[in-house]
């Protein structure tokens, strides 16, 4: 049986985890190509306009996929850390898929993954019910998935290690390392999809400098730097932008010499961690440039070039010259 994974949202999260475990359970797992512009045209055409950007990119992918596969498979990623949330539209996606392309309710893997209450207990009851749909043996259901974390085990850890996902899931030429770096913030969804990101990794890597992304910090690191805010978000790459902001500014690696925030302008867990990143970085003395970049159908590349350009030639100034982020009246 072949089964559709579409590239976009959490595919570059957990893509090694998902077709592993399909394909233990004697599956063909098909993705969608690449993101191009009549992938985006089909998820434009379709979606309704007050969702964001990125979900738009995932409804061209997936009716690129519809009519080639017997089943498409769009958990419902409820939670994936215990005590958070996903957002809300990649809850929602299931329905959308069904409801804006006319899929049949049995053609779609919708099953819940749901870790907020019970944790582990509820990521394998999700994928117990996923398995159930191929296999009766709850064993072979049970050893396929521990064969998928250990995949996606390998793989995350080669990213943090600054492998990017397309260098292992297309095979793209990896970028050689740069000595300064920039932390280039944003959803997984947005950092790791070069072609509605315009390329923004190789454009910064052009300007001299290599990128660490959130998935690139140590988690605990993060987890624990992000106990100095009063609350944590209840969105989960929420608390991983915050979470890897405030580990960076606590450390303070030398090589890192700016921050780039990366949000999809609909986006509204951005808008407010755009807020709170703002404060955190005008509370730090110590110079610590920030560009924050929006993005949807509408941007141009032109444009971003020129702002990071402009981002780039103010970093090296501010270092130049040891200016501060932080006003004179505000640095007693």
């Amino acid at each position: 049986m072949k089964i559709g994974i579409p590239r976009g949202l959490l595919f570059y999260r957990f893509y090694y985890l998902w077709k592993t475990f399909l394909e233990e359970l004697g599956q063909e797992v098909v993705i969608s190509p690449p993101t191009n512009k009549p992938i985006i045209q089909r998820g434009l055409t379709y979606a309704v306009e007050e969702i964001c950007f990125p979900a738009k990119v995932f409804l061209g992918h997936t009716h690129y996929l519809k009519d080639k596969v017997d089943l498409l498979f769009i958990p419902r990623v409820v939670s994936f850390h215990k005590g958070e949330y996903t957002c809300p539209k990649i809850l929602g996606l299931p329905d959308m898929v069904r409801n804006l392309f006319h899929v049949p309710a049995e053609r779609v893997i919708d099953d819940e993954i749901n870790m907020r209450e019970r944790d582990q207990v509820g990521w394998r009851q999700g994928f117990l019910s996923i398995g159930k749909r191929f296999v009766a043996n709850e064993r072979r259901i049970a050893r396929a998935l521990r064969e998928a974390e250990e995949a996606h085990r390998r793989y995350r850890q080669q990213v943090r290690k600054g492998v990017l996902p397309e260098v292992m899931i297309d095979g793209v030429h990896p970028l050689p390392p740069r000595p300064e770096k920039v932390l280039l913030l944003g959803h997984t969804y947005l950092i790791n999809e070069s072609f509605i990101n315009m390329n923004i990794i190789s454009k910064v890597h052009d300007m001299g400098f290599s990128v660490i992304t959130p998935d690139m910090v140590d988690p605990r690191k993060a987890r624990h730097a992000l106990r100095e805010i009063p609350k944590a978000s209840f969105w989960t790459f929420s608390n991983e932008i915050m979470g890897s902001t405030l580990a960076i500014l606590r450390d303070r690696p030398p090589e890192v010499k700016g921050l780039i925030h990366l949000v999809s302008f609909e986006c509204g867990p951005d808008s407010l961690v755009g807020e709170v990143l703002g404060r955190l970085l005008k509370r730090e003395k110590d110079l610590f440039p920030y560009l924050r970049l929006e993005i949807d159908e509408h941007t141009g590349e032109a444009g971003l070039v020129t702002r990071l350009e402009a981002f780039v030639d103010m970093m090296q100034w501010r270092y130049a010259n040891r200016e501060s982020n932080v006003s004179p009246s505000c640095s007693s």
